[in-house]
């Protein structure tokens, strides 16, 4: 027997070898976090995802926000002043001093690189007049830029106060974050020189990010690290042109998590026609028409990144099944809403297909039939 079942094993490995037996594509990566998701860093929309809508606390990625504020809201060559609060900061810290007198991108950068809670701390203070207040004014820009279930308390992402997010509003708020080409530049900085005010010479700072350097096309985004929240990652990457973001929260391998993510992404997933224009949605009856028929079609195509272990892809048809005449052709009578996950895709109009005119009615058929000839 166990000489038969060396032999099985060999002409298995042997079929494999010669592609006689299929190996498994597409399979979905070992993840070690429970919390984690894959955005098309393009079109924002989730390509895998686990636990995605989940609340979690999410240590210092809340940076990206404090980052995508200050950026919006000060200049950088601004001057910030270092309060006693703020010095009091706990680590990281870069140890900045009470009335220290600092620009906003020297703080912007360390915050960013080297995840310097004390910096976050006077950017917010410097542009708010108010960490709470900035705090408000971060929980806001979450919810207009699509992260609804995200909350601040903090600009540095130290525990306390009521802070969470998500995987997938991480994943749009580090989108969004990328949009700018300043905080662009700096989380894909692996190495830089910060201009200490308390020393003559500037200091040599590295990027948190383990990624940066070590997987092709990395480019950003934002290391967390605390307690509650475990190891977090918003990875970034881009290759031939396309932009991928991996999230994972509380792993045990937050770099082998999101290389995983972003391999599965750039190897494993491939662009899918969902929507055809010029294929038929459907067939609808029109009242009081001479064509008691009309052919409802998309106003545009749809192509989504899929994977054998994608999110479900959802369609809901917003339109009335009974239509009246006349109805023109290209006339909008309803649009098909696409979800991947749960998470809007894209509206689409849905049109006609062609002109319907009115059927005559009785009193008008009379006048062509005897009256008119």
């Amino acid at each position: 027997m166990r000489g038969f079942s060396k032999g099985i094993r060999f002409i298995i490995l042997l079929l494999l070898f010669m592609g006689l037996i299929a190996s498994p594509v597409n399979a979905a990566p070992y993840i070690s976090s429970p919390y984690y998701c894959l955005m098309d860093g393009g079109s924002g929309q989730l390509i895998l995802s686990s636990n995605g809508d989940e609340t979690r606390p999410v240590a210092s990625t809340v940076k990206m926000m404090t980052a995508i504020l200050t950026i919006e809201y000060a200049g950088m060559d601004e001057e910030a002043t270092v309060s006693s609060k703020a010095a009091r900061t706990p680590e990281y810290s870069i140890g900045l001093k009470a009335e220290q007198r600092i620009t906003v991108g020297e703080l912007l950068k360390v915050a960013l690189i080297r995840s310097s809670n004390d910096a976050a701390v006077v950017l917010a203070e410097h542009i708010a007049g108010d960490e709470s207040l900035f705090a408000h004014l971060m929980s806001k820009k979450a919810f207009l830029i699509g992260a609804s279930n995200t909350r601040f308390s903090n600009a540095s992402g130290l525990p306390g106060g009521e802070q969470f997010s998500t995987c997938s509003d991480l994943a749009q708020i580090g989108r969004y974050a990328q949009s700018h080409p300043q905080i662009k530049e700096l989380v894909a900085t692996r190495q830089s020189d910060f201009k200490h005010p308390s020393y003559s010479q500037p200091l040599r700072i590295s990027n948190t990010n383990p990624l940066l350097g070590s997987y092709q096309g990395a480019d950003g985004i934002k290391t967390g690290t605390a307690n509650a929240a475990g190891k977090c990652l918003v990875a970034s990457a881009t290759r031939d042109g396309r932009h991928l973001i991996a999230v994972v929260l509380k792993s045990s391998d937050r770099a082998g998590d999101c290389a995983r993510l972003l391999n599965y992404g750039f190897k494993d997933s491939y662009y899918q026609q969902i929507i055809n224009a010029s294929t038929p949605f459907k067939e609808l009856r029109v009242l009081n028409a001479k064509t008691p028929k009309v052919k409802i079609y998309p106003a545009r195509d749809l192509y989504l990144w899929v994977g054998d272990n994608s999110p479900d892809i959802e369609k809901k048809v917003n339109m009335k099944y009974e239509l009246q005449a006349p109805l023109s052709k290209g006339q909008e009578v309803g649009s098909l809403v696409v979800y991947a996950d749960g998470k809007l895709v894209e509206s689409i109009p849905l049109l006609c297909g062609d002109n319907i005119t009115r059927q005559a009615n009785l009193f008008q058929r009379i006048i062509k039939d005897f009256i008119l000839p």
